[in-house]
């Protein structure tokens, strides 16, 4: 029998001993909505690293930017660019 099943058969089958026990299903509903969350918030590694190298680019930018290395575009533009 595949594991994945076998697996899931205990889980129904320790889930059902517990439908008398009003307190203990309370818990486990709490506990799967934090799993559920979780998992849902999860970031892959590569995801995290992807935001972290925009951060330091931008921190790049906005220190050459104030030494006068480079020059910005106006808030104006940025809006006009974003817009059309």
């Amino acid at each position: 029998m595949d594991k994945s099943l076998e697996l899931q058969q205990s889980i129904l089958r320790d889930v059902t001993s517990l439908l008398g026990n009003t307190d203990a299903l309370k818990k486990l509903h709490k506990y799967l909505n934090k799993l559920k969350k979780e998992e849902t918030s999860k970031m892959s590694k590569a995801e995290k690293e992807e935001i972290l190298d925009d951060i330091r680019d931008g921190l790049r930018e906005a220190k050459m930017a104030r030494e006068k290395k480079i020059t910005l575009q106006s808030a104006q533009d940025f809006l006009n660019e974003i817009r059309y």
